[in-house]
This record gives C-alpha cells, sequence and structure tokens, in this order.
C-alpha cells in the first residue's frame, strides 16, 4: 500500500461511537464563556470583504438569517445596508450586546435572539437568505451536529436561495508548509488513536484545536474544528447544488487554483433540489 493511499485513508475512517451529546455540551459552554469576553471587540467591527460582495449581490430589503452572530458584526453591517436581519447566537451576553448596539444605531430591521443553531426556532422557508460567516459552523464540535445545522439552516431558507457558509481549511498553507504539516499531522495522530482506543478515547476529535483568545485581553480560550475541504463538501446533503469558493474567487469572480489551501473556504448549497 502506498503512504498515499494510507493517508487518503486515514482521512476518509468515520470514528468510533462517543458519548457525542456530553462532547458537543461540553465544547458548547466552552464557547460561550469564550466569546462572551469577546464582545468588545465584536461589537465595533466591521463587514469583510466577501461579506460585502455577497451583499452587494443580494436585493435590498431581503430578509437574512446571521447564523451564529456573535455581538452583531455582520448582522448590523447588513441591517445598515437596508435588510432585514436576524441574529441568532448561544451567548447571551452576545445578543444583549447586538441588541444595544442595534438600538443605538436605531435599528429597527435588526433582531436578535439567544439559540442554538443546531435547533431553529423558525418554521420553514422563513428567509430569504441564511449566512453562517466567519467559522461559525467550526464552533459546532460534532460532525452530526454539523450536519444537523446545516439541514436547519436548508430547512429555514426560502426554496431556490442559497444558504452561504464559511469554514477554517485544515489544509491552510499559511506562509509555508510548517502550519500545514503541523495540522495534518495532529489530525491523523487523532484519527488513529481515536480508531485504536475507540470508546475509551477522551481527547479532542480530530481536527479539533483549542486556542488562546487574541481580540480582548483576558478572554478565556476558544475551540475550533479545522474542516479538511472534503468535510466541507459533505455539509452539502445529497440532493444539493454546491460550490466551494475561496474568499479571491468571492471578490474577484476569478477562478483560484489554490483555494484547497486558503486561509478559509466559502460554501454555498443551493437547495433546489431538496
Amino acid at each position: 500500500m502506498h503512504y498515499m493511499d494510507l493517508f487518503i485513508i486515514m482521512l476518509l475512517m468515520k470514528e468510533p461511537k462517543l458519548d457525542i451529546k456530553n462532547y458537543y455540551k461540553q465544547i458548547k459552554e466552552l464557547n460561550v464563556e469564550h466569546y462572551a469576553g469577546e464582545v468588545p471587540y465584536y461589537s465595533t467591527a466591521d463587514l469583510r470583504a466577501a461579506e460585502k460582495k455577497y451583499l452587494s449581490e443580494i436585493k435590498r430589503g431581503s430578509s437574512i438569517l446571521d447564523l451564529g452572530c456573535g455581538s452583531g458584526r455582520f448582522s448590523i453591517g447588513a441591517a445598515i445596508k437596508g435588510f432585514e436581519v436576524t441574529g441568532v447566537d448561544i451567548t447571551p451576553a452576545a445578543i444583549k450586546a447586538c441588541k444595544d448596539r442595534a438600538k443605538k444605531k436605531k435599528l429597527d430591521n435588526a433582531h436578535f435572539l439567544v439559540g442554538d443553531m443546531t435547533k431553529l426556532p423558525f418554521k420553514d422557508n422563513s428567509f430569504d437568505y441564511v449566512f453562517c460567516p466567519r467559522f461559525v459552523i467550526n464552533a459546532v464540535s460534532t460532525p452530526e451536529m454539523r450536519e444537523k445545522s446545516v439541514k436547519e439552516m436548508l430547512r429555514v431558507v426560502k426554496n431556490s436561495n442559497p444558504v452561504l457558509i464559511e469554514s477554517f481549511n485544515l489544509l491552510y498553507l499559511g506562509k509555508g508548509p510548517f502550519l500545514f504539516i503541523k495540522n495534518i499531522s495532529s489530525y491523523l495522530y487523532r484519527k488513529t488513536k481515536l480508531f485504536l482506543l475507540r470508546d475509551r478515547y477522551k481527547g479532542l476529535l480530530p481536527g479539533d484545536i483549542v486556542y488562546e483568545a487574541n481580540k480582548v485581553q483576558g478572554a478565556s480560550i476558544g475551540y475550533a474544528h479545522l474542516c479538511t475541504p472534503l468535510e466541507i463538501k459533505r455539509l452539502s446533503p445529497k440532493g444539493t447544488n454546491y460550490k466551494l469558493r475561496s474568499i479571491h474567487e468571492v471578490i474577484s469572480d476569478k477562478k483560484d487554483f489554490l483555494k484547497y489551501f486558503r486561509y478559509s473556504i466559502w460554501l454555498e448549497i443551493n437547495p433546489d433540489n431538496l
């Protein structure tokens, strides 16, 4: 067997059954605390270039669901541009900051509530567009819950309109091969250990990282799952059309031959066939 064959098998290998509910709960609580500490930063941050480009292609007045809205960085920015925005986040402190900011800016087209993206409190076909920007999907700690989140997004978006999700990329090359080698080595090590120990495995799942907060001094550590491009593709259920685009492709509409090695990837899912 060639080394590349073994590498592919390890990437595709599914994890044995673990206490997924408890794992998801623990990571969720960790992130609630982490993002509560980063409220001051996200309360002032602006829309990013790719987000501005997407919004420029959408009809003003359209209803948008912003999942993992945090302190309203994307929601407030979209509302200022004239969209009807609903923001959902698991962190109560972040939602309070959103409401305070919307009130201060006198925005009556921005609405916020505490909620879990794996179980949304909305009827089918409630929104014209669903955005899950800036790596929110990476804070959802298990493959099952990530898939469930995407199914919920597709349930609440109106037919024919896309769901737009931005994800971290495990294969990011950075400024050289070191980060790539480090991430892949850690991923394969955890895959092997998880496979061998099975239900006795107690560590982070493959691709998971714990990182120091760097936006607000004193904020607690955060959690993220670094997806491979293959995992990102798998978030699109069977029967849907999808595109994977780098930030460069979104902004320039030009093909990016290195997109699978960029810092992040946008997944566009069209629910036409559901």
